[in-house]
């Protein structure tokens, strides 16, 4: 029996999977039921205990409602759904504008989160705090001079970690996790949207020391300058992508770098 788990386990991740590029890409619309246990158990070639747990992580996910004798329903995820569903929407939905207004609204949402967690610390970070982002900062900065853009995504993300840990909030920490598990997806899934910023260095080094200095209101206006600057770019150079490219899932795309000229973001 322990054997037949992870399978299971598996099998159930794959439906789950399959499903939710379903409804994520429009193929299944809000308000439409899924066939009956019996039908999918059949469909997908396992058993029901296994389409359930499908069904369950669906639900979770608020992709679906499952009401007892109605069946499984699927939910518009749109009003229902979390951050979570940022990097496999991007990944299965067809309409590039719909994903391009995304992230336009996300970004600057992000921004906010940010700078907020950037008062804190300012303001509370102790000299541990400090210790630990400036060792974060030399291991990225040695990353970036490689030019490794995998290993300088996650070495930011753990930058980003300690920068919330630093303003010892949980209201924060809990604020910020959904928008930082949203990166570790979109750094994962899609690493052609990862590039290359020449002043990414730059920038650690000016916000440390703004941050060493207690200095709330340079280190705001340094993320500030930066994110809007690279943000703006990155969203430019998707325009450019959608201009010859009008439909198709970002997952499908070739990498950024390659399709537009304009100034790479990080």
């Amino acid at each position: 029996m322990d054997e037949e788990r992870p399978a299971a386990s598996n099998i159930a991740t794959t439906i789950f999977r399959e499903v939710r590029r379903r409804i994520l890409s429009g193929e299944l619309s809000p308000g439409e039921r899924l066939p009956g246990e019996r039908e999918l158990a059949a469909e997908y070639k396992t058993n029901r205990n296994t389409l359930r747990e499908a069904v369950r992580r669906l639900e979770q996910a608020r992709l679906v409602t499952v009401r007892h004798g109605q069946g499984v329903t699927i939910a518009d995820f749109r009003k229902s759904g979390t951050l979570e569903l940022l990097a496999p929407f991007l990944e299965s939905a067809t309409d590039l504008g719909e994903s391009l207004h995304l992230l336009e609204d996300i970004l600057p949402a992000r921004l906010l989160v940010l700078e907020f967690a950037t008062r804190l610390a300012a303001d509370r970070a102790d000299k541990d705090d400090i210790a630990r982002l400036r060792d974060i900062t030399d291991l990225v900065i040695a990353a970036f001079e490689r030019a490794d853009p995998t290993l300088i995504g996650h070495g930011f993300q753990r930058w980003l970690d300690a920068l919330v840990d630093a303003g010892h909030s949980v209201a924060v920490r809990w604020i910020a996790n959904p928008f930082l598990e949203a990166y570790r997806e979109i750094i994962d899934r899609f690493p052609a949207l990862w590039v290359l910023e020449p002043s990414f260095p730059q920038y650690l080094r000016e916000f440390n020391a703004a941050l060493e200095s207690a200095d709330t209101e340079r280190a705001v206006s340094v993320s500030r300058t930066y994110y809007q600057r690279v943000d703006g770019s990155f969203m430019q150079a998707l325009k450019a992508i959608m201009s010859h490219r009008k439909s198709g899932p970002f997952a499908s795309s070739a990498p950024l770098a390659d399709e537009a000229p304009e100034e790479p973001r990080h």
